[in-house]
């Protein structure tokens, strides 16, 4: 298994959807993410590395965004709320030029929550990428502060000799 935690750094987390409600802010524990007058019906994402939901995540990204040779990619993140709220993850895998499968998970961010998204490759995938949509109304801000990525990597089988 290979296992590495991502740096947290607000380039790496690039808001879609209605922007114009969304900042992002840098502190040492982690990055805030402000969400301003929002209402139910918008679209609040924030996806994890960069370009659409349709495309993979460019050049700058793609190191971090990798399968490599993993079967499986375990990504786990801490998220922290005041006040509770649902958060819709999408868990997508691309090969080199579109999305190629996408599923979602549904959360409940309540003080401090840990998640964890396992994504397991489907074939011809090279990278992933999450995104985050939140649903909540007013002024509110969510905090993450850990991610971490787990590449699972098969054990190549060896053939076995007997002495005799």
């Amino acid at each position: 298994m290979s296992s590495r935690p991502l740096e947290l750094a607000s380039y790496q987390f690039f808001p879609q959807g209605d922007r114009d409600k969304i900042l992002l802010e840098e502190d040492a524990d982690g990055v805030w993410f402000d969400f301003q007058q929002a209402d139910p019906t918008d679209k609040l994402y924030i996806q994890l590395f960069d370009q659409g939901f349709q495309y993979p995540p460019s050049k700058l990204y793609r190191a971090d965004a990798s399968f490599g040779q993993a079967e499986s990619v375990t990504l786990t993140c801490e998220l922290e709320a005041e006040t509770s709220c649902d958060v819709q993850m999408f868990k997508m895998q691309y090969g080199q030029k579109k999305r190629m499968h996408s599923e979602t998970e549904w959360l409940t961010v309540n003080g401090k929550t840990t998640c964890s998204l396992q994504l397991k490759r489907v074939k011809g995938a090279d990278y992933f990428k999450i995104a985050f949509k939140f649903l909540l109304e007013g002024d509110r801000r969510v905090r993450l502060t850990a991610l971490h990525v787990n590449r699972l990597v098969p054990i190549k089988q060896e053939e076995s000799y007997h002495v005799i």
